[in-house]
Order: C-alpha cells, then structure tokens, then sequence
C-alpha cells in the first residue's frame, strides 16, 4: 500500500538523485531561456527603435542604481554586526558576493556562500553560525511580509485594489476572526521565539527594526528611480511595481529574478496604458547594468581573495553530489 511516508520516501530519494539534480538544471536552464524569448519578443512587439529611443538619460537615474545596489550589502553590514565580530570590509565583500550568488545562480545560494565564509572568521561553532543566517532571513522575510500587507491595504485604500471583485461582500465577523487569528499568530510566535530562532528578543528586534528601515529606504529610492524616467505617474502604480517585486522575490529557487520582474513590469504597463517603451527601456538598462556590476564584482573579488570561499563552496557542493551517488 502506498502511504504518505513511502511517498515521502521515494520524493526524498528522487530529489536526491544525479537524475534530479540534472533535471534541475537543465530546467533553470530552459527557464532562463524561455523568460529571456518572452522578454525579446515583448521588446521587438514595442519595437527596437522605439525602445533605444526611450532608454534613460537623466544622470540621476543611473545614480540611484549604484546607491539602490549598495543599499542591501550595506544594510547587511550593520545587521550582521549585531551577532559576528567581523571587519565592516571583509563583511561588505562577502555580502556583495552572497547577493551575486543569490541573484544569478539560484535563491539561498548566496546564504550557503555566507555560511561557508562566516564559519572561519567569526569565531563561533557552524551549528550557531548557521543559525544565525536562519534567524536573519527569518527576521527579513518577516520584514519584507509586513511591508507587503501595508502595501496591498494601501492599494486597496486607493482604488487599484477591488476588495469586492475579488472577495465579494466580507462580513465583519470574518474580519474580526482574521484578526483574533493574526493575534494568536503572534502571540504563538512571541512565546515560542526560542524554538524558531536563537536570538535574544531584544536583538532580534533591533535586527528586524534594520531590515525593515533598509526595505523602506531600498523600495522608496527604487520608486524615485522610475519616477526620474517616467514623471507624472501616481505613486498607485508604482506601489504596484513594488508589490510585483516582492512577490517575485518571494519565489523560491527562482533564477534572474530582475528578468521575471521585467518581464511582469512590461506586461503590467501594457495594463495600465503607461509608456510601455519606457518602462522596457527602464527595466532593460536595470537588468543589463546589474548583470555587469554583478559579473565585474564577482571577478575582482575571487581575484583578490584567491578564489578561496569560493572554491571551498564548489568542493561542498561536489562533495555532496558525490556522497549521494554512492548512496
């Protein structure tokens, strides 16, 4: 008889097998592709000309990119200071490097890269270490959540947002209960913290008060970018780009996810009648410019620390493909 623990079983085993492993990348693979097809097919609709014209010239967008690219690792400097004893510096490369990984080889990635860095140099065992990357993302998911929720109620309060179209009439009484639930969540939460994440309550909220500060200042200068390019627009539909990127970045395992959201962005302006060879001119520069930026740090930083972490990263990875052959 097939039972839940066999099908776990055989999940396990297939997940863990050289022939799931290659499925998974040749998938990524077709993935990037296929999203790369939509994207030059979107731009060759608008039409090439057309979207050369319309890429962006104002300086100031393109000093906001290198701003809006140093906002994270820098943010990450000042929360991962709160649990290692580590050189602002040596940090700020390796958080470059993580977001490198994260970016353009697969979700979490960069967190396995950080893992393998941090083990040697902050003086802590790898089980704390690594809880202490578990806590972080915790505390950022949590983070970049209630922004979310803040934004769709936003959007919802404006107009864009139909609460009627999608839910219909909701009764007070499922509100109530939504919020009772909410409330129990929390309170669940705040009790069994220490079974989640090992921080201490009041470094966990200070660590959180960063991510959240870092979230609002990230999303408001990218907002102020856009609006360089295309002035005029309702502050509405940029907090719909924002959601888009949020859900985007939601999204497990997921390669390029500024092609994704360039991708969605183009659709959503064809929706909403805006300059739609503006904003693919917008997003084209973006994605191109962090796909360099990304590639040219990558190098100078395995030159410069001889490659080390992440050939060490590299060994990891075949070591565990190796183990689970002969298994």
């Amino acid at each position: 008889m097939l039972t839940k623990e066999k099908l776990k079983l055989y999940w396990k085993q297939f997940t863990e097998s050289p022939r799931a492993k290659k499925f998974q990348s040749v998938f990524r693979k077709v993935l990037i592709v296929a999203i790369v097809s939509i994207i030059i097919y979107q731009l060759w609709d608008i039409g090439w000309t057309e979207v050369l014209n319309s890429l962006p010239t104002h300086p100031l967008f393109y000093i906001l990119f290198f701003v809006l690219y140093l906002t994270l690792p820098t943010g990450e400097v000042f929360i991962y200071r709160q649990v290692w004893a580590v050189k602002r510096w040596e940090s700020f490369k390796a958080f470059l490097t993580k977001r490198v990984y994260n970016e353009e080889v697969m979700g979490y990635s960069g967190e396995f890269y950080l893992f393998m860095w941090a083990r040697k140099r902050v003086g802590k065992s790898e089980k704390e270490v690594l809880k202490n990357v578990r806590d972080n993302n915790i505390l950022s998911a949590v983070s970049s959540n209630i922004v979310a929720v803040i934004l769709i109620g936003l959007l919802i309060f404006t107009g864009i947002i139909e609460v009627g179209d999608i839910f219909g009439n909701v009764s007070l009484v499922y509100v109530f209960t939504g919020i009772v639930i909410t409330i129990a969540f929390v309170a669940l939460f705040i009790q069994f913290r220490k079974y989640i994440f090992a921080l201490p309550l009041r470094k966990a909220l200070i660590v959180f008060a960063i991510y959240l500060s870092r979230f609002i200042i990230h999303h408001g200068l990218l907002i102020v970018q856009w609006a360089v390019v295309i002035p005029d627009t309702p502050l509405s539909i940029w907090f719909l780009f924002i959601a888009i990127i949020i859900v985007v970045n939601r999204i497990p395992f997921i390669p390029s996810r500024d092609l994704v959201f360039m991708w969605a962005g183009i659709e959503l302006s064809r929706a909403l009648d805006m300059a739609t060879a503006s904003v693919a001119g917008m997003l084209l520069v973006s994605s191109a410019m962090k796909k360099s930026l990304n590639l040219i740090l990558f190098l100078i930083f395995s030159h410069f620390n001889k490659s080390e972490d992440i050939e060490e990263l590299r060994r990891g990875y075949e070591k565990s493909s190796h183990v689970k052959k002969k298994d």
